[in-house]
């Protein structure tokens, strides 16, 4: 009886082994970037340009279901909840990440992570350091003036313009710095059947 149970067990098994097969596949023309299977962790932006990051769970014909991990920090410890059911097709991923974004869930909804921003110098290249310097050299060129009880703009015109400048450039590097490969004619996101 043992051995009828153990090849039953065996035979479901290999079943659902040769039943998973499909895989995603995000190429650039012919080169592979990244592979997707069932257990694989993804982020992706959808039509409607919504954050959505999650675990595959599987992956059929044009879709793939997965399930959406919630990490919770705490001083005791870390929490991790898992939400079920979540169907997208391929043609609902507008983009995905470029190598070395991180994607975490901040006040209610996913965001790019700012902590893991020093990868491929994501602070620089979105301009946020020149903004926060400009802001910064304005701000102490104005407070130094109230100290010195001097607030003439002919004196703090060359710094204010530095500041503005600075600010200026920092918006125009986050204007045209994107951390998304955009699916469509260059990237594309496919289904790949291994075997059947």
């Amino acid at each position: 009886m043992a051995k009828l149970y153990l090849a039953a067990v065996l035979l479901l098994f290999s079943l659902q082994l040769f039943s998973q097969n499909d895989i995603l596949v995000f190429k650039k023309k012919n080169k592979t970037i990244a592979t997707y299977a069932k257990g694989s962790y993804i982020s992706f932006l959808t039509r409607d340009h919504q954050m959505i990051k999650g675990i595959i769970t599987q992956v059929i014909n044009d879709s793939f279901y997965m399930k959406e991990e919630v990490v919770r920090y705490s001083m005791m410890g870390n929490d991790t909840f898992h939400y079920s059911g979540w169907r997208y097709a391929i043609g609902d991923v507008y983009a995905l990440p470029k190598k070395g974004i991180l994607i975490d869930k901040k006040n209610g909804r996913y965001q790019i992570s700012t902590t893991g921003g020093h990868l491929h110098w994501y602070w620089v290249k979105s301009g946020w350091l020149f903004r926060t310097a400009g802001i910064g050299y304005a701000s102490l060129n104005v407070a130094n003036g109230i100290i010195n009880n001097d607030l003439s703009f002919a004196e703090y015109k060359t710094p204010l313009a530095i500041a503005g400048g600075s600010y200026l450039f920092g918006w125009i590097l986050r204007w045209l710095y994107t951390p998304w490969l955009r699916t469509g004619n260059k990237y594309q996101l496919r289904t790949i059947k291994l075997s059947r």
